[in-house]
């Protein structure tokens, strides 16, 4: 597991899971001790599952395995997808219900190009 940069305003802890084993030892380091069903249904290509510790917001995107052999693009658009929820859910987490177009953007971008970057290498390996 590897966390990926908190660089917008309180930014959450972010990581990426490319298995439900993986998941589930993200959930063991962060003292989850019920982190839910890593995919709620195969036709999902990806989730995210969010938790509270100590103040902190932590953010688990799982994307589903099969995403090492899809379209780049299509992996791409799902991971921008996860992103959008991960600012949703920052939003919430700090009370913010009516951010500014231009932190909304910054944020999504740099939240989807962690979560690229982390794809690229782990697809890389």
């Amino acid at each position: 597991m590897k966390w990926l940069d908190r660089d917008t305003v309180r930014a959450p802890h972010t990581t990426l899971c490319l298995s439900e084993e993986e998941f589930r030892r993200v959930a063991k380091s962060c003292k989850v001790s019920d982190p839910g069903v890593w995919m709620e249904e195969k036709s999902h290509s990806a989730v995210l599952h969010t938790w509270g510790r100590d103040g902190n917001l932590i953010c688990v995107v799982c994307l589903h395995p099969d995403a090492l052999a899809a379209d780049p693009i299509e992996v791409a658009c799902t991971l921008v997808h996860e992103s959008v929820h991960i600012f949703q859910r920052l939003c919430d987490s700090i009370g913010e219900t009516s951010p500014s177009k231009e932190f909304e953007a910054y944020s999504i971008e740099s939240i989807s190009k962690g979560l690229m970057r982390e794809f690229k290498r782990r697809a890389c390996q």
